[in-house]
């Protein structure tokens, strides 16, 4: 059972405190599990973004309902030196295999019904949660809270993102980019020869095997093996790098209280919301 709580709808104080109250106190009664409204992105600027109206229960992922999804996963702490430092040779290394992996898994599914069947050939998606972040920060002894921890780990989550987009795009020049550009292109052919010309250069440039690639979860801001330290919610921006938004939580907040969880909400959903306000189709040609 999954609460979807959007704090943009208007209701009466009285009614949004009960609401939150009450989610507050099932917070680990499994398998109740509190989501926000997200959008689904493309790292390929000519895909847009799509409306959630499911959910990838091994993620708790908001996603397109009947969509097909590969789950993987990738811990940035098994790549960490000594020092705090990320490995990112062998990180690299690890983000492309998975993606391999993860291509390689669409075509042996044994899918749902013929609409999952359907979307796994037209959109190859991969829901790739990268993991760690918190651990990141924790073990390079940075303070959660500054600025220059923050600039850290969105360094890291656009590289993150350029490893992923490239290993997709090497795979989708040999076997082919995702059908759902050539159905996103058809809806340009209206518009003349020169804008599809436009639309096939930019096809050349941006297409991917892979709808969606990355995963990111809020909580996983905050170092794991111990309790949830609110500073580290400095970190939230990162989530703007994802294609897709887990609310998995593996992480103690047993301390807090239903004030800072409301408020953890409220800010992951304020980030969520900017990061679905993108230009049409049209400006990126």
């Amino acid at each position: 059972m999954f609460f979807v709580v959007d704090p943009d709808k208007e209701v009466s104080p009285q009614h949004s405190a009960l609401v939150w109250q009450h989610v507050w106190a099932m917070r680990d009664l499994a398998p109740v599990g509190a989501l926000l409204p997200a959008a689904v992105s493309s790292p390929c600027p000519l895909l847009p973004n799509e409306a959630a109206s499911g959910v990838l229960v091994s993620t708790l992922t908001p996603v397109p309902g009947d969509s097909a999804w590969v789950p993987l996963e990738v811990d940035l702490k098994q790549y960490l030196g000594r020092k705090g430092g990320v490995r990112r040779s062998l990180l690299d290394q690890a983000l492309r295999d998975t993606v391999a992996t993860g291509e390689r898994r669409h075509d042996e599914a044994c899918w749902a019904g013929s609409a999952q069947h359907y979307d796994s050939r037209t959109n190859r998606r991969l829901a790739i949660l990268v993991r760690g972040w918190g651990d990141v920060v924790a073990r390079g002894k940075a303070k959660p809270e500054s600025l220059d921890a923050l600039r850290e780990v969105q360094d890291l989550a656009q590289h993150v993102v350029a490893t992923l987009t490239a290993a997709s795009r090497a795979i989708a020049a040999t076997d082919g980019h995702c059908p759902a550009l050539d159905i996103a292109g058809a809806q340009v052919l209206q518009h003349g020869e020169e804008m599809n010309a436009r639309w096939q250069r930019a096809v050349g440039n941006t297409a991917v095997r892979h709808r969606n690639l990355l995963t990111l979860s809020p909580w996983d801001v905050f170092p794991r093996q111990e309790p949830a330290d609110f500073r580290y919610t400095n970190l939230l921006p990162l989530l703007k790098c994802a294609n897709s938004v887990s609310f998995r939580r593996e992480v103690d907040i047993s301390h807090w209280n239903v004030k800072e969880f409301k408020g953890f909400f409220e800010r992951v959903s304020a980030i969520l919301r900017r990061s679905s306000e993108l230009p049409m189709i049209a400006e990126q040609v």
